[in-house]
């Protein structure tokens, strides 16, 4: 087995004090394959959810259509779903009011939309929550939704800010696939593989696990009351609408055809040699194979930091935002911007790095300044192991 940088010692240590069930790992530095294990009980080519790290395939596939002229960073979101124009936000005071500031594309790339997820906390999270409820309860009934149906309900809850003027980890980039499906007439289905999945040779990304391919999926986890893990039952999703309507919340269900609902935030399946593949196109910036996906301004521009002061204060005062100590964040990726705040997290990369993580503990990053690429994905339902992850992020980074 391969134990580039002492990773396979440091996943299979985890395997065996019963921190971790499976996963697996794919490293590329100067362009070659520096690994490509599975551990415990997952194959080097199992198939994983990617949860939120379907965010880079929707920023990818955003950006295609902004490079065809099909949408603009500047756009109102109400241009492409009328239901929109005058969309509410809640105020300092805590009252009602129609936005000032349109909400733009570039508001949900950047998380600064103030499109809630359905959560407890705010008063627009927890009219969010009710919105899902009632999709629920509907979808119950039989009564079809789709992502567009489903965006557009979005509009009947008010943001928690003034577009622009705060930043929430939000529903931002499942709207966004919306707005990206009602602009080309497309499903995201469809629109991701011809943008991205296909172009880049991702053969085992996809919006869900053919029927054919689901003896490949990644086993899921739970951990005890011990903190050992405790593999879960993943059955298949076959009728459509049992799916859910939680923005691709942890579900153990796999989905061997797409949901009804398929949200730009969460929801894609692929592996973590296929996502590299969508990693090294994006640190050759925009090209793979002779296959050109993006303009190198454009991807530059992707991972270019853009939070004002503001809006950086605010992101790290979120809830996630705080997660990720010393990154910006723009374009549905983390930037890391202050190396010294975020050796919390085990971090000794550079400035400049980029990247995005998945709820089950999956995270991939790009490292310019190294030239270095890397996903690591497992599937555990409480997420990350942190002192993993701290592990293994060191490890990548460390010279040769």
């Amino acid at each position: 087995m391969n134990n580039w940088h002492n990773l396979s010692t440091i996943i299979n240590d985890a395997v065996a004090s019963g921190d971790l069930g499976g996963a697996s790992i794919c490293v590329l530095k100067d362009g070659k394959q520096q690994i490509l294990e599975g551990y415990g009980t997952d194959r080097a080519d199992s198939i994983y959810k990617c949860y939120s790290m379907t965010k880079l395939f929707t920023s990818v596939c955003c950006f295609t259509l902004v490079e065809d002229g099909t949408i603009a960073l500047d756009d109102p979101v109400a241009k492409y779903l009328p239901e929109f124009e005058n969309h509410l936000v809640y105020n300092a005071e805590g009252e009602v009011e129609v936005e000032k500031t349109p909400l733009t594309i570039q508001h949900l790339l950047n998380m600064t939309s103030g499109i809630p997820y359905p959560f407890p906390g705010t008063d627009a999270q927890k009219r969010m929550m009710q919105l899902e409820a009632d999709e629920f309860a509907r979808a119950k009934a039989g009564i079809p939704f789709d992502t567009l149906s489903a965006c557009r309900a979005m509009a009947s809850v008010p943001g928690d800010f003034e577009p622009g003027k705060g930043w929430e980890y939000s529903a931002g980039a499942d709207l966004l696939g919306g707005v990206m499906q009602a602009a080309t007439g497309k499903t995201l289905d469809v629109l991701y593989e011809e943008r991205v999945f296909g172009p880049l040779g991702m053969h085992d990304s996809a919006w869900c696990v053919p029927m054919e391919k689901t003896d490949r999926m990644a086993a899921a986890w739970h951990r005890n009351a011990f903190g050992r893990v405790e593999r879960a039952e993943q059955p298949l999703r076959t009728k459509k609408g049992d799916d859910v309507i939680s923005f691709q919340a942890l579900s153990n269900m796999v989905d061997v055809e797409p949901a009804c609902f398929l949200g730009g935030g969460g929801g894609c399946y692929s592996t973590a040699e296929d996502y590299c593949r969508l990693l090294q196109m994006l640190l050759n910036e925009g090209e793979l194979d002779g296959v050109r996906v993006l303009k190198p301004e454009t991807v530059r521009f992707m991972h270019t930091p853009q939070l004002n002061a503001e809006q950086y204060a605010a992101k790290e005062r979120d809830g996630v935002g705080m997660g990720v100590p010393g990154y910006s964040y723009s374009n549905l990726l983390r930037i890391l911007v202050e190396p010294k705040k975020a050796q919390v997290l085990g971090v000794d990369g550079h400035v400049g790095e980029y990247g995005w993580d998945g709820a089950g503990g999956n995270f991939c990053l790009v490292d310019p300044e190294a030239n270095l690429v890397a996903c690591f994905m497992m599937q555990n339902f409480e997420g990350g192991e942190p002192i993993l992850r701290r592990r293994l992020y060191r490890a990548i980074v460390a010279e040769d």
